[in-house]
């Protein structure tokens, strides 16, 4: 029968050497069959998450769980192995607009062609609660009396949205310039939305838990073209809009997905909770 390093090798060439070499030096132990205890995997696990980033020790332990699940017939292998390489998802903290900072944007004079196009698609993004690939090609054909039709690109469902004012004036702005279908790399929208939002004064120093930390600084620098959708879910939500609405509006399959775009608790519009709190001084 094939050596775990040889296992690793026909599976995972390019990154056998460098996943069993880990295991080895955080184990002390050689990467053999044998090895593969409880105690060892849990250690392993635990030093992977010290030396590497959160992401890379997930896919380094989903591959070793790979190895496991394909040999688990002809080796003896410790019951709950795949629990115990199973790296749960870090939560993540992200910021949304408030609707003054999204009329900051909104009112905005950009400087070039450039900030005129992210700017108008990031509105769009907040005011449509639709993705990227939809509201840049937006156009009047889309508007039906005082509502916003298309049918997502993604989902390939319907969506109907009352149609704001900005949302209308934004559209014919985009005809004008030829700024329909105008794809920008993230390289080039982030940091041009980001430098709108300061330029507007969107400067509050904030505090996110991100990627395994905490991290603190002005609330521009958090801003990114998926925070337009998350914008729009949150501020939907904070107007007391039921999630399953909002779902919809987003082109969601489940409200499972729609709860991760509300960047506040799921309880802080709720007035009974408020009101319960607050009776106790």
């Amino acid at each position: 029968m094939e050596t775990l390093r040889e296992a690793f090798k026909n599976k995972y060439p390019g990154y056998s050497d460098n996943i069993l070499n880990r295991f080895e030096k955080i184990t002390h132990e050689k990467a053999t069959w044998e090895n593969i205890t409880k105690v060892n995997l849990d250690k392993f696990v635990k030093g992977l998450q010290k030396q590497v980033a959160r992401s890379s020790a997930k896919t380094y332990c989903a591959m070793m769980k790979s190895i496991l699940n394909l040999y688990s017939d002809e080796v003896e292998l410790p019951r709950g192995f795949n629990e115990m390489l199973t790296i749960k998802k870090d939560t993540s903290q992200h910021t949304y607009l408030t609707e003054e900072e999204v009329q900051k944007v909104i009112d905005y004079e950009p400087k070039n062609d450039t900030e005129r196009a992210v700017r108008n698609q990031f509105v769009l993004g907040v005011l449509t609660g639709a993705r990227y690939s939809d509201y840049i090609f937006f156009t009047q054909e889309n508007i039906f009396r005082n509502t916003l039709r298309y049918v997502s690109r993604k989902t390939r469902t319907e969506a109907s949205i009352p149609c704001a004012p900005a949302v209308k004036r934004i559209i014919q702005e985009n005809e004008k310039y030829g700024f329909v279908g105008l794809e920008f790399s993230l390289t080039t929208f982030n940091p041009t939305i980001r430098d709108i939002c300061k330029n507007v004064g969107i400067a509050e120093k904030i505090k996110l838990y991100q990627a395994g930390k905490w991290v603190e600084g002005e609330k521009w620098e958090f801003v990114s073209s998926h925070t337009a959708r998350r914008t729009a879910a949150t501020l939907l939500y904070l107007k007391g809009v039921d999630v399953y609405q909002i779902s919809k509006i987003l082109g969601h399959s489940n409200i499972d997905q729609t709860e991760k775009y509300i960047c506040v608790s799921m309880l802080e519009n709720n007035p009974k909770l408020t009101e319960f709190y607050r009776q106790f001084k």
